[in-house]
């Protein structure tokens, strides 16, 4: 594989591309099962559901173990070295992870809703029910190892198939669910499926590259009892799955705490602009999952003026992407806000540029978060991520009294805007301290 500075580059937007292209009809069916559960529901009903599905997704977030990092991270050498066996322990050890934490996941969704659907949310027996079934979807929702071997093999093509399955059942659901006018119960049915069938698409995907490139797969004794015997790989597991946690806290929480303040209506404006704002910042997100790889190979051949020369490249092609966003939300947002609440809500343009600009600096850590996992400095992530979460929900309450959604909006851009300098200046210092390093003659391998 050509590891230039060009050909990686080249490498990274196409790979890019082909994510941005799996998603294009997601992001476009996305926005009509929204509508369509909108107008089902009505906006109480249906903040209630996203409410639901919200919780289940954070949940997901801070149990579920990164293992696809650990695979990159670790087993990248002994992959490309065709060293099988050691590649067996760190896929094992991977595998493991994934359903000991979704074990944990359900565990911990059933007594979060038993503890807080009630008291907290305010939800009805009913709809306590329907989510403690949906939090049994969580076992099903980390595809960490089979991600991880898709990224690792270089095989991006095969995510449109198993995206165009999932948005095909979401989408059908939805519009059986909007024709007969069916419940919350049916439509968090339909968001389970979804997942369910994400889940089984991706393990055969992954367990078909394991198969073709390795010539076998690890036996079901290896699996669940085999231990990897690789150095690190737990502290660095756990790491990296704590930076996860706080992230999903700092991105999902505040839709958790609005919808108690506030109600669940105010909570479905809040999310339905997120999921609008994070839809305009997508196609750079999905930049985040082809850097990894590419990265670890850098990193074992030392070139750090290559991860370097690709960083600012990255960051032109933000800086031009972030303006098509911005000029993309003042002309066309507000009506599709508007189309996907099915209602207009006041200050609506307000909210949408403020969480517009927040995802745009979340796009700036594109780079950033990559690089500080990849060298082991995950703890300056976590470090400013426990301080920026400390001030950020104190301060949401204030901001929630005298500004409603757009004053939560308008904290949320604030928090992305002190997360981006936290990490910009380590990264420039480690960046500039790696270069000035000569670079050896042989190749190092991780862990």
């Amino acid at each position: 594989m050509d590891h230039s500075h060009n050909s990686v580059f080249m490498r990274i937007l196409g790979n890019t591309g082909i994510l941005i292209g799996s998603r294009v009809v997601n992001a476009v069916c996305s926005f009509v099962y929204v509508a369509w559960a909108a107008q089902t529901l009505g906006l109480q009903d249906f903040g209630v559901m996203l409410l639901v599905i919200t919780f289940a997704s954070m949940v997901c977030d801070i149990t579920h173990l990164q293992s696809w990092q650990s695979l990159l991270h670790y087993g990248t050498s002994y992959f490309e070295q065709k060293q099988f066996d050691r590649f067996y322990d760190v896929l094992t050890f991977c595998i493991r992870a994934d359903f000991i934490s979704g074990l944990v996941g359900v565990l911990t969704g059933l007594g979060g809703v038993a503890l807080l659907g009630g008291s907290f949310m305010g939800w009805s027996p009913q709809v306590q029910l329907d989510a403690a079934l949906c939090m049994l979807t969580i076992f099903f929702m980390n595809t960490g190892w089979s991600t991880g071997m898709l990224r690792l093999c270089n095989r991006f093509k095969l995510v449109p198939v198993y995206e165009f399955l999932t948005t095909c059942v979401r989408t059908g659901g939805t519009g059986i669910g909007f024709m007969y006018h069916l419940g919350i119960g049916y439509f968090l049915l339909v968001w389970s499926l979804t997942q369910l069938t994400m889940f089984v698409s991706c393990s055969c995907a992954g367990i078909y590259l394991v198969k073709k490139q390795t010539g076998g797969f690890p036996s079901l004794s290896h699996i669940i009892l085999g231990r990897s015997g690789i150095t690190g790989i737990w502290p660095y597991t756990i790491k990296t799955s704590v930076n996860q946690v706080l992230e999903s806290f700092f991105s999902q929480g505040a839709t958790l705490l609005i919808g108690g303040r506030l109600g669940a209506s105010e909570a479905a404006v809040y999310k339905v602009a997120r999921q609008i704002s994070n839809g305009l910042a997508k196609p750079a997100q999905l930049m985040i999952p082809t850097l990894y790889p590419e990265f670890i190979r850098l990193r074992d051949a030392q070139d750090w003026q290559g991860i370097r020369t690709v960083i600012f490249k990255i960051f032109g092609l933000i800086i031009a992407f972030s303006a098509l966003s911005l000029v993309l939300t003042a002309t066309v947002g507000n009506r599709l806000f508007s189309y996907m609440l099915h209602d207009v809500w006041p200050g609506q343009q307000t909210i949408l540029l403020l969480l517009v600009g927040g995802s745009l600096l979340d796009i700036c850590l594109i780079p950033l978060e990559p690089f500080l996992v990849m060298i082991d400095k995950v703890s300056i992530l976590l470090r400013w991520r426990i301080i920026v979460m400390c001030l950020y929900f104190p301060l949401l309450f204030v901001f929630m009294e005298f500004g409603g959604i757009k004053g939560a909006s308008l904290e949320t851009l604030l928090a992305s805007l002190m997360m981006f300098v936290a990490c910009a200046l380590p990264v420039l210092r480690q960046l500039n301290h790696k270069v000035a390093q000569p670079r050896p003659t042989g190749q190092t391998t991780p862990g």
